[in-house]
């Protein structure tokens, strides 16, 4: 037996703006893709409907706890066979083929059956998984077993996609492009953690667990998204183990690293790129940043003694 603990108030993403009191604030707040949602504009308020009916249509697309989404139409699909998808899921596809290359392999949305086994999809388990599990679902669990084509996508194996890791970025990238068309300039916008700041100087502070005052970030028109071994993990052998699973032999990520933020202007390729850095680990991930030019802040596990340190930031 093992537990897994999901714990969301170990980190905390603050938000705040040097304040100017001629601005006024307006807040719309909801829950979206398995989490919460908040969105505070400046100076022009807008309806919470509009928000959520993009919200919900980026949900039908992505979520695996949907029988009827369309990603979930697609694992149920057989292979060799072309099948129509939406804009929306090409896009997303399209760029996390593109990653998985670039972070070779430590980002991979094609270890939906892996997730599955060890209880962190939307399917719950009371046991792990035994090594002829991992190594059965592992041969069906790779996104390069995935092809694209004009609007199109076949599976080359029956493999499950498991976009969990990269849609929350997605939608809080939609929600910008959103605000941005109805002439909202200035707005802060969170999903779950991961977040848009436009417009003006906003104080961003990540705080983690017996680390001390929270590490203040300044964000403009910037995105911000963090990974870390707090949020959900569980215990194995009395060892704690990330919810992340290293997708090159199917165990959950056992690294030096328990945070990551990565800041970049699109919080979809953010999201993607923290949940691989939290995967392979500080020499690696120092590595990928600085071919990348990522601006990144890692809080390292050195023996229960956390540290501090950042590239281009």
């Amino acid at each position: 037996m093992y537990t897994i603990i999901a714990f969301k108030v170990v980190l905390i993403l603050i938000f705040s703006i040097f304040q100017d009191y001629s601005e006024k604030s307006y807040y719309i707040k909801g829950k979206t893709m398995g989490t919460n949602y908040s969105i505070q504009t400046i100076d022009i308020k807008l309806e919470k409907l509009d928000i959520e009916n993009r919200l919900l249509k980026i949900n039908s697309i992505f979520s695996n706890w949907d029988k009827n989404s369309e990603i979930s139409k697609l694992n149920n699909a057989p292979i060799n066979e072309w099948i129509d998808i939406s804009d929306d899921m090409f896009f997303v596809l399209h760029n996390s083929k593109q990653i998985y290359k670039q972070t070779k392999g430590f980002f991979d949305p094609g270890i939906g059956r892996l997730i599955d086994i060890w209880g962190f999809g939307s399917n719950k388990v009371n046991d792990k998984p035994n090594k002829n599990q991992i190594i059965k679902s592992l041969e069906l669990s790779s996104i390069k077993n995935l092809q694209l084509a004009d609007k199109k996508v076949r599976k080359l194996k029956d493999i499950h996609i498991n976009l969990s890791a990269i849609a929350k970025g997605y939608a809080v990238d939609e929600i910008v492009k959103f605000l941005l068309k109805k002439g909202v300039n200035k707005f802060i916008v969170e999903i779950g953690g991961e977040v848009a700041a436009y417009g003006k100087d906003w104080k961003i502070g990540v705080e983690f667990l017996n680390f001390g005052n929270p590490i203040n970030i300044n964000l403009k028109n910037k995105t911000i998204a963090t990974s870390g071994d707090y949020r959900n993990y569980f215990i194995w052998d009395g060892k704690k183990y990330a919810h992340i699973l290293n997708p090159n032999n199917g165990l959950p990520a056992k690294t030096d690293l328990s945070s990551v933020s990565v800041i970049h202007n699109s919080n979809m390729l953010a999201d993607a790129y923290a949940t691989a850095i939290l995967a392979m680990g500080y020499q690696k991930a120092a590595i990928l940043a600085k071919r990348l030019n990522l601006s990144v802040l890692f809080i390292l596990d050195e023996k229960n003694h956390f540290k501090v340190l950042k590239i281009n930031l």
